[in-house]
């Protein structure tokens, strides 16, 4: 008899129906699986067999023969070991075959009969939904993460005494809707209230998280570079439900969805240069996330930025352009999404003090230049905001002066975000920053007094087209900062110190 039970293979964040093709039939106690199958799906004949013998039910004098169809899928993990073991359930007659339809079954099975947690069961559901499946059996550990599916039967199981239990019994089932608020109550442990003076930095963070550009701070150790990056996910709009939904696709992939936890706070990423190329961009034989993968909607914080070697600027570099990275390896190819805000720190210099009031630089101008160019020109041109920051002044820490809250800079920055979702409500793009060079001439129309200012630092810093593109681009958030529908001359000036006055720029280097 020929059992056909319902199940999903993952390929990166996407899922795809696998049907778990079992067949039983007299004979010498035997077992056949093909499919294209890995390792961990090959051993689960043994945690089946002993499961089902150990649930109080014979599994005498059979040959039982599996298929995980279609064949051209590699099938990975451990998930497949329930869907496997209703089908020969089904064979038994100890679950009847018109009870499962339309279901899908993800899960582990131990030795005792238990059904274990497993990895990417949201990115499953979401699949199971897709695909037109009511009903989702999956292991009781996994419940919080499923539950964000909209619009899906969820049954949760403990055991396969509690599977069986639950299936025959016939029980009605709610489709799920999901108790997640649209915007979430979030608080953070920092905030730009505890950073004094640097008011240029804090305008240029709020011009980042306004239009989602990319950021880079230049300046002496000790200045606050850290500090101040760290708090630019405090600005942040917060998370709506598909947001919620895309991050936590990631987490639940590499197992990092804690039990009774909500993600409501967008992730802040942080590598230093000693990371591992597969630890910062993903890889291994089954292709799993790295760092710029889980910094997806939120922020990816390069400290030391000048250290990182050549190889994983350059990938950076194609990145930032595409927002996804394609991980091709012998038995997968992989995409995972990257559309993060990069947020950059370094020293101006090998000694950190070049162009430092507080202290005398001792690099030579060769060793300088040395350093700068470890940055090419393309990666730097990518970053649309570059700012240089010195030490704050010791009066500015005593100033009897209210500093400004995360949360009031929050509120102008959604703002500018509602603008930017209007005006691009017909587009294939959310925010300034992702703007092409057609959108750009449609949304950052100039006049003729803009026009002659912007030819004038065209011509006196010898920029690029890029590096054009991108002033205008931090103009508009600006403008859409201040509620202007149109680009002023002020905006432009203002966009001109973010992208030219840094030590790219500057002649004495």
């Amino acid at each position: 008899m020929l059992s056909i039970v319902n199940t999903i293979a993952l390929n990166g964040t996407e899922g795809t129906v696998v049907e778990a093709q079992v067949d039983l039939s007299a004979g010498i106690p035997h077992w056949d699986m093909v499919g294209m199958l890995g390792t961990s799906i090959k051993e689960s004949k043994e945690r089946i067999t002993v499961a089902i013998k150990n649930s109080g039910i014979k599994l005498v004098g059979k040959k039982i023969s599996v298929n995980l169809a279609p064949a051209e899928i590699r099938k990975e993990g451990s998930s497949f070991d329930l869907a496997i073991a209703v089908g020969i359930l089904i064979n038994l007659g100890i679950i009847k075959k018109e009870c499962i339809n339309s279901a899908v079954f993800i899960g582990e099975i131990s030795y005792s009969g238990k059904i274990n947690s497993v990895k990417g069961v949201l990115p499953m559901c979401l699949a199971a939904q897709k695909n037109g499946f009511k009903r989702v059996y999956i292991p009781n550990s996994n419940i919080n993460e499923a539950r964000l599916v909209n619009n899906l039967e969820i049954v949760s199981v403990s055991s396969l005494k509690d599977l069986i239990q639950k299936i025959n019994s016939k029980i009605p089932i709610e489709k799920n809707i999901s108790q997640i608020e649209r915007y979430a109550k979030v608080e953070y442990d920092v905030d730009f209230a505890e950073i004094y003076g640097q008011e240029k930095a804090k305008r240029a963070l709020e011009i980042v998280a306004a239009g989602n550009h990319n950021c880079l701070l230049i300046g002496p150790p000790g200045v606050g570079k850290t500090m101040i990056a760290k708090r630019l996910i405090t600005i942040f709009p917060k998370l709506d439900y598909d947001e919620i939904i895309e991050i936590s696709k990631t987490n639940s992939i590499l197992g990092l969805t804690k039990e009774n936890e909500i993600i409501n706070k967008r992730p802040f990423i942080e590598v230093n240069p000693n990371i591992t190329l597969a630890s910062f961009i993903g890889g291994g034989r089954n292709p799993m996330p790295g760092a710029i993968t889980l910094a997806n909607l939120g922020i990816l914080f390069m400290d030391e930025f000048a250290e990182f070697d050549s190889k994983k600027l350059e990938m950076l570099r194609n990145i930032l352009d595409l927002h996804a990275i394609k991980l091709d390896r012998v038995h997968a190819s992989v995409q995972y999404p990257c559309n993060f805000v990069l947020m950059a720190a370094m020293n101006p210099c090998p000694c950190g003090y070049f162009g430092s009031h507080d202290k005398k630089c001792t690099c030579s101008e060769t060793k300088i230049k040395r350093y700068l160019s470890k940055l090419s020109g393309p990666i730097v041109d990518r970053i649309d905001i570059q700012l240089n920051i010195s030490n704050v002044e010791y009066s500015e820490i005593y100033k009897n002066k209210k500093i400004e809250r995360s949360e009031d800079i929050r509120k102008r920055v959604e703002m500018a975000r509602k603008v930017q979702m209007l005006r691009f409500a017909k587009e294939n793009i959310n925010t300034n920053s992702e703007m092409n060079t057609s959108q750009i001439k449609k949304y950052c129309m100039l006049d003729k007094e803009c026009k002659s200012f912007l030819e004038k630092i065209y011509v006196k810093y010898k920029l690029n087209i890029r590096t054009y593109n991108n002033i205008l681009k931090i103009a508009r958030t600006i403008a859409d900062l201040r509620n202007n529908e149109r680009i002023d001359v002020s905006c432009i000036a203002e966009a001109i110190q973010y992208k030219v006055d840094n030590k790219f720029y500057k002649k004495e280097v």
